[in-house]
């Protein structure tokens, strides 16, 4: 079989990096329910100058024996949506630098959650190097803010709140 130049041009690779950690916690007035993937993929956008982040909601496992194994996927509709995405910008500088911000810096992140996408400011400590961006973030949303709703088995025993951490995950440029 002979590929056209053409077709061999449309076959455009995008570039995940995989095995970042993700851990999502739902929040309830007893305590914690504590979800964790290793399956957060991560790229940048070098047209948007932006991290690209998704992890599919059914990869979100419990970190405890004594939370229900389905819940972050009954809570968070993963049979309507599947995905939960963040879009972080990222400062040129930081993109040309080779030395870590150890400093926080409150960046503009676009996070998609049951279809609804909204505009937040998260604190991002970026570690650049050649060819590679490190990152990591700790923040919180509240669902009533995406207009999502809670599943009624669940409304009794959770705020709506979700604590989002993200530790040292990398997207590493493999061209």
């Amino acid at each position: 079989m002979i590929f056209s130049v053409v077709e061999a041009r449309a076959q455009t690779r995008t570039n995940y990096t995989a095995n970042n950690y993700i851990t999502v916690v739902l929040e309830s007035p007893n305590g914690r329910y504590e979800f964790k993937s290793p399956s957060l993929l991560v790229r940048y956008n070098r047209l948007t100058d932006q991290l690209e982040c998704s992890v599919l909601i059914n990869s979100l496992l419990p970190t405890s024996d004594t939370i229900p194994p389905t819940m972050a996927y009954e809570v968070l509709y993963g049979a309507k949506f599947p995905e939960l995405t963040f879009e972080i910008d990222v400062p040129e500088d930081i993109i040309s630098s080779e030395r870590p911000n150890a400093e926080p810096m409150n960046q503009r992140t676009y996070i998609t959650l049951q279809g609804i996408t909204n505009q937040i400011r998260v604190p991002i400590v970026f570690a650049p190097d050649r060819n590679r961006i490190s990152f990591g973030t700790n923040f919180d949303l509240m669902l009533a803010n995406f207009e999502a709703s809670i599943p009624t088995r669940y409304m009794s025993i959770l705020t709506g709140r979700l604590l989002i951490n993200i530790s040292n995950a990398r997207w590493v440029d493999q061209y």
